[in-house]
């Protein structure tokens, strides 16, 4: 029998899943996708679909040894999880407790954009880089996840990373957290959604993006001010945690170059204006994840080993 974790990236839409060996987490025994179910009951059902699904695709000589979980909301040591709007969850929910219950492995939660932080770190060491970056989570919303010197970096309450609700325009929209002009009003999906309005099948970010590049003067305004505030973001986490690294996500960040390319001319011009900000180096340091690259569920399959953090 092959020992395999197992992760789970449980998204408002979709389940993400992957079988790793439990020995070398590099070797990736099996990965499936399926639609996420939501509500209490509905996300119990799905992730143990999912999990049924990941069993028979590594094959009968898995054996899972634990299951980790990345989900959107805040979870706290104890495994509760909070705050799952997108899952529409809006009571504290013991997803731990439930799913160890069901599956008869040990079982963690955590934040799903925490998880891609470590599946992030790894893929960096992969590429024989500093496993030390701030992950920005462009999707919904924008939140950050830090692995420090290899370490996961939770936070005291486990609501380190919610860049996104830094309020910077005092008489700005009304955020969902309550406060006005939060970061995430302006660089998000949610933000791009806000400004431009329209009946295409196209998600905001790409109408907008397309109507910017075929001169629409609106469309050029919101674009430019989504890329200006996102450069905020990444200024803020780098000043707050001196990052080796800046790795974008998420889902508007699908649109690739069309953001990455003017978003890093925009962070060059800006070091010319400063010494201070050309010491940043906030060009050299941002990058892209690729796309396809299942960052929360490795990241999950690997919190669910406790040695995890011991072994960067």
């Amino acid at each position: 029998m092959t020992a395999v974790r197992l992760g789970l990236d449980i998204g408002g839409t979709k389940i993400h899943g992957v079988a790793v060996d439990a020995a070398d987490p590099e070797l990736l025994h099996a990965q499936i996708r399926i639609p996420t179910m939501r509500g209490p009951q509905g996300v119990v059902a799905s992730a143990l679909q999912a999990v049924s699904q990941l069993l028979e695709a590594a094959g009968a000589v898995a054996e899972p040894v634990a299951l980790g979980i990345g989900v959107p909301g805040a979870v706290g040591c104890d495994g509760i999880l909070t705050n799952a709007v997108n899952l529409l969850i809006g009571s504290p929910m013991d997803l731990r407790g439930i799913l160890t219950a069901a599956v008869g492995i040990p079982v963690t939660v955590n934040n799903d954009v925490d998880a891609a932080a470590c599946g992030v770190a790894r893929w960096l060491v992969s590429r024989g880089e500093t496993p030390d970056v701030a992950l920005l989570s462009i999707g919904t919303g924008l939140a950050a996840g830090f692995v420090l010197d290899g370490r996961l970096r939770r936070g005291a309450t486990s609501l380190v990373g919610e860049l996104g609700h830094l309020a910077v325009v005092p008489d700005g929209p009304l955020c969902s957290c309550g406060q006005r002009g939060c970061i995430e009003m302006y660089a998000s999906g949610r933000a791009l959604e806000r400004q431009w309005h329209h009946d295409g099948p196209d998600p905001a970010p790409v109408a907008v993006f397309d109507a910017a590049d075929a001169g629409d003067v609106e469309a050029i305004a919101i674009r430019e001010t989504f890329l200006s505030w996102l450069g905020t973001a990444i200024r803020i986490a780098t000043l707050a945690v001196d990052p080796a690294h800046v790795v974008l996500t998420g889902g508007v960040m699908r649109l690739g170059e069309r953001i990455t390319a003017p978003l890093l001319e925009r962070l060059g011009h800006d070091a010319h204006t400063s010494p201070f900000v050309a010491s940043l180096r906030l060009r050299e340091r941002t990058m892209l994840l690729p796309a396809d690259h299942p960052a929360a569920a490795l990241g999950a399959a690997e919190l669910s080993d406790p040695e995890s953090g011991r072994r960067r």
